[in-house]
């Protein structure tokens, strides 16, 4: 897979943690390896004593996490998996619905 210098281009030197930015930039080759690593970031693993991030931090955290999530189509995934399609809804109309045309939905729906 190509780098994806766009993802971390003008947002490391945001980030206030020098060890992070390292990690961040070994990783940079692995972009599902990254994400997990983004997400870890976000976990508290100290038992409650994890003081967070400043802003500036967090959301050049979050710009990288979704820029991720987007080259890795997991907002697809995550969609197909905790919305499943019904097979038994179909809304199938050449009219957009409005009160006088609604499409009516399966019964016990």
């Amino acid at each position: 897979m190509d780098r994806l210098p766009d993802v971390l281009e003008g947002r490391l030197e945001q980030i206030a943690y020098p060890h992070i930015r390292q990690r961040l930039l070994q990783l940079r080759d692995d972009p599902q390896a990254m994400l997990d690593y983004v997400n870890h970031l976000f976990l508290d693993t100290r038992g409650g004593t994890r003081r967070g991030f400043d802003f500036t931090t967090a959301a050049a955290l979050m710009d990288i996490k979704h820029d991720l999530m987007v080259r890795l189509d997991e907002f697809t995934r995550i969609r197909e998996e905790i919305l499943p399609r019904d097979p038994l809804f179909k809304a199938v109309t050449d009219q957009p619905a409005t009160r006088a045309n609604s499409i009516k939905l399966p019964k016990n729906w």
